[in-house]
């Protein structure tokens, strides 16, 4: 199943179209102040042709419900958009079996977004709940997006920011409890 995912991102086949416009949808309808959870993609100025520009660059990994979409201590930098489905992220106990779910991202969110941003190995399992989809932003991707559109791409970097900041303190939190 993860092999799966690493290969329909390795496909390079972007999104384009009717999926597109879509997928623009669900991310303008939840980067609303009055929709934003924290866990959104907060990027209220964005118009279809900023969405389109992000988007083109993305690659679509349809994913099945329980399925492994990142495995804590691969490495791997790509970031995953959330188009559609509801998706666990947690952590494996010492026995191997045992898994505590951390939080619960759905559309309009982003995964993998600490690897991105360090290099470092991924941190926890994500899996999917339900049936979904993911929009997968390579590294290289990525870095043609910021030679190309420097303010689209620090638009991106402040409200992935954002994400990462609400995470943390939400771990933070439930380590003082």
């Amino acid at each position: 199943m993860l092999a799966d995912l690493y290969n329909v991102r390795s496909s390079g086949k972007s999104v384009t179209g009717e999926c597109m416009d879509r997928y623009i949808e669900v991310f303008q309808r939840n980067a609303g102040p009055e929709a934003n959870n924290g866990e959104s993609l907060l990027l209220p100025t964005w118009g279809l042709v900023e969405w389109r520009k992000l988007l083109a660059m993305t690659t679509p990994c349809p994913i099945k419900a329980s399925e492994v979409v990142i495995q804590r201590g691969v490495a791997d930098r790509s970031l995953y958009f959330v188009a559609a489905g509801s998706f666990e992220v947690g952590v494996t106990y010492v026995d191997g079996i045992s898994i505590t779910p951390l939080a619960k991202i759905s559309a309009g969110s982003v995964i993998g977004e600490q690897s991105f941003f360090d290099s470092q190995p991924r941190s926890a399992n994500v899996w999917a709940v339900s049936d979904g989809e993911l929009l997968c932003l390579t590294m290289e991707k990525f870095r043609k997006l910021s030679d190309a559109q420097p303010r689209l791409t620090r638009d991106l970097l402040f409200a992935l920011g954002g994400i990462l900041s609400l995470r943390l303190r939400n771990t933070t939190m439930r380590v003082r409890r």
